[in-house]
């Protein structure tokens, strides 16, 4: 259900966030999945001057560094946001603290976007109806009064995890059996979620403020998606169960809005605030939105962030871009490492667990990834 308010592979999982697998520079050592060729169901139109990333399977090359063309990004403001949303408490969906969370949300899209959506929509389990809300912000070009015919994508889930099953979590070091039955969990351990997903919400929230002073070049869709950690990823033989909710609902039904346009392209963030973040090419990305990884890495090594954005380095997630992927947005993932493989002990080791709290994330952290997808998008030709 669609309400608007305007101002003017899938190789797949532990517990959580699903790790995509690719090969042996992907192995894990308990968790050894193929990931199978990816296609895009269709071919988005192209848009003047912004190139849709192609659907491409080719090695890893260091990007090209280009101008950077930002304006400045207020990481610390950022880091208010994240305290502000944990503050409501853990947001899982059906609960006071993510209608709470969700007024919020609203309250600051309508203040800086041209048009306001919301996406309303319901998981249904055996015992409730959980309601789950996009919030979808569009913003016009420079110069324009109208939503762009080819829109810029960026996303980021607001919704938490309801229970603290990661790997370092104490809950299952434990042993505690988290059982999904039903599409309800028992028993729960509900996760703060800085940095999943306070971060991401938290800096595009910022990036607003910044297109209604500064007009970006390109049109921009804001998405702000909701159920994308409730469910249990590895049910359904890993297609998942009450996951990515909010993004797959977007994905199926974009196209009955006009002002979302047909995006050129996509970038999710997902746990970007971590003091000690850093963001390798994200392989389902680099195979399928190849051009827009492209962007990004070089506007990040433009910007003198390249240890923070490793070019030579690769992981793999399952996430929110997949549906946006599969409906043809052609859509990266920028997101910190998940604990496990190579990245056992450099991953976001608070994933999933009750220590994932605000001390954990860094307004400098916010500020260089904020600067990075900034970059990319003010450095767009209409």
């Amino acid at each position: 259900m669609l309400h608007t308010d305007s101002n003017a592979t899938r190789a797949l999982t532990t517990s959580g966030k699903r790790l995509a697998l690719r090969g042996a520079a992907c192995a894990i050592a308990t968790l050894v999945v193929a990931v199978g060729a990816l296609a895009c169901r269709s071919n988005p139109p192209a848009a003047p001057k912004i190139t849709p990333a192609a659907v491409v399977n080719q090695p890893v090359v260091q990007p090209q560094p280009q101008a950077a063309t930002h304006y400045p990004f207020d990481g610390d403001a950022a880091y208010a946001s994240i305290k502000k949303q944990c503050d409501f408490g853990p947001r899982v969906i059906g609960t006071q603290a993510h209608e709470k969370c969700l007024a919020y949300l609203l309250d600051e899209m309508r203040k800086y976007a041209d048009e306001t959506f919301t996406q309303k929509f319901n998981f249904l389990t055996s015992t409730q109806r959980l309601p789950n809300t996009n919030v979808v912000g569009v913003f016009y070009a420079a110069g324009s009064t109208k939503p762009s015919t080819h829109p810029i994508l960026l996303m980021a889930h607001w919704d938490t995890r309801p229970i603290a099953d990661g790997p370092y979590s104490a809950e299952s070091k434990r042993g505690v059996a988290f059982r999904f039955s039903g599409g309800n969990w028992t028993p729960t351990a509900p996760i703060p979620g800085a940095d999943d997903a306070g971060s991401g919400v938290a800096i595009l929230i910022e990036m607003a403020k910044q297109f209604k002073a500064h007009k970006p070049p390109v049109g921009v869709v804001m998405l702000l998606d909701d159920g994308e950690d409730y469910g249990d990823f590895e049910a359904n033989g890993n297609a998942g169960e009450g996951v990515e909710l909010g993004a797959r609902y977007f994905a199926q039904h974009y196209k009955e809005t006009p002002a979302f346009g047909q995006p050129a392209y996509g970038i999710l963030l997902d746990m970007v605030g971590a003091s000690n973040a850093f963001f390798p090419r994200e392989s389902i990305s680099q195979e399928r939105a190849r051009v827009a990884n492209d962007k990004v890495f070089g506007a990040a090594e433009a910007l003198g962030y390249g240890s923070i954005f490793p070019s030579n380095r690769t992981q793999a997630v399952g996430d929110d871009h997949v549906s946006v992927n599969d409906a043809g947005i052609p859509t990266i993932d920028i997101i910190h490492p998940l604990p496990f493989g190579e990245y056992l002990e450099t991953g976001y080791t608070y994933w999933h667990t009750t220590q994932d709290t605000p001390d954990k994330c860094s307004a400098k952290t916010l500020k260089i990834v904020g600067e990075v997808v900034e970059s990319v998008i003010y450095s767009e030709t209409p």
